[in-house]
C-alpha cells in the first residue's frame, strides 16, 4: 500500500513538473517579440540585433525558419553565408538581404553570444500596389440617388496590407476605407475626387474623376443674374450721367439759381 502511495506521489509530481517546463517555455515563447519586415520582389531587407549589443561580438548566428542562415564564432569559425546575396556584419550584427523572393519569406532569428535574441523577425515579400482606378455606384440602384458609393478599385492580390486615403478637391488627404459614400447635400459643391493606394513598399494615386453629383448652375438662373447685373451697371451709368448733365448746365428741365 505505502509503495503505491510513493509510485502514485511520484507520478504526480512528474506530471506538475512537465506542466511547470511546459507553461515555463510558453512564458519564453510569449516574452519573445515578431517584428514583421516588408520589402518587395527582387528588393532589399536589412534586420538588427535588438537592442544593440553592449558587449563585443564573439559568436552569431542567424537562423532562417530552423537552417542556419549565417554564422561566425571568433577565433574558431570563419563567417559563413549560406545563401546568395546575402551580408553579416560581425560587429553590429546587422544581416543584410538583396534580391529577395517569395522562397526566402518566413521568420528569421538571431543567436548572439550562445543567447537567442527576444527580438525576431517576419520577413514578408509582397507586390507593389496598382495604379487605382475610381468606380461610382449608386446606392439605391439607380442613377437618380442621391447617394453614390467610391470604391478605389484595383487588384491588390500579393499586396496587402494596404490602406487607402482619399483626396476630395483641392482638401487634403485622408486616411479612410477603400470604400466610402457620397451625398448631393455634402458632396455636391466638389467637383473630383482622388483616391490613393499604398503599403510599406509602395504608393499609387489615381486619376482624378469628375463627381457624379456635382451641382452645376442652372442656366436659367446664371441668365437671370447676368440681367441684374447689366440692370444694375445701367442704372448707375444713368445716375453718373444725368449728375454730369446737372453739373455743366445740360439738363432742360433744371434751373439753376444762382444768389
Amino acid at each position: 500500500m505505502n509503495i503505491r502511495k510513493v509510485v502514485y506521489w511520484s507520478v504526480d509530481e512528474m506530471g506538475k513538473l512537465v506542466v511547470f517546463s511546459l507553461l515555463f517555455l510558453a512564458s519564453l515563447s510569449f516574452a519573445s517579440t515578431v517584428e514583421e519586415k516588408f520589402t518587395k520582389e527582387e528588393g532589399s531587407v536589412t534586420l538588427d540585433l535588438r537592442p544593440a549589443p553592449s558587449v563585443p561580438i564573439i559568436i552569431i548566428q542567424w537562423k532562417f525558419k530552423d537552417s542556419i542562415l549565417a554564422e561566425w564564432v571568433k577565433g574558431v569559425l570563419p563567417l559563413t553565408h549560406n545563401r546568395e546575396h546575402i551580408k553579416l556584419d560581425i560587429v553590429s550584427g546587422r544581416l543584410a538581404m538583396e534580391k529577395m523572393t517569395k522562397a526566402e519569406e518566413g521568420v528569421y532569428s538571431v543567436e548572439v553570444n550562445n543567447n537567442v535574441q527576444h527580438v525576431a523577425y517576419s520577413v514578408l515579400v509582397i507586390k507593389d500596389v496598382p495604379k487605382p482606378v475610381i468606380l461610382f455606384s449608386p446606392l439605391a440602384g439607380s442613377h437618380e440617388s442621391d447617394t453614390f458609393i467610391m470604391t478605389c478599385g484595383g487588384d491588390t492580390t500579393g499586396a496587402e496590407p494596404v490602406t487607402y486615403r482619399w483626396k476630395t478637391g483641392d482638401g487634403e488627404w485622408k486616411e479612410s476605407g477603400k470604400v466610402i459614400a457620397i451625398t448631393k447635400k455634402e458632396h455636391g459643391h466638389v467637383k473630383n475626387f482622388i483616391c490613393k493606394m499604398k503599403n510599406p513598399v509602395s504608393e499609387e494615386v489615381s486619376e482624378p474623376i469628375p463627381n457624379i453629383l456635382y451641382k452645376k448652375e442652372e442656366p436659367a438662373r446664371l441668365i437671370v443674374g447676368i440681367i441684374v447685373v447689366l440692370l444694375v451697371a445701367a442704372a448707375a451709368a444713368a445716375g453718373i450721367g444725368s449728375f454730369w448733365a446737372w453739373k455743366n448746365h445740360k439738363l432742360p428741365c433744371v434751373k439753376r439759381i444762382t444768389v
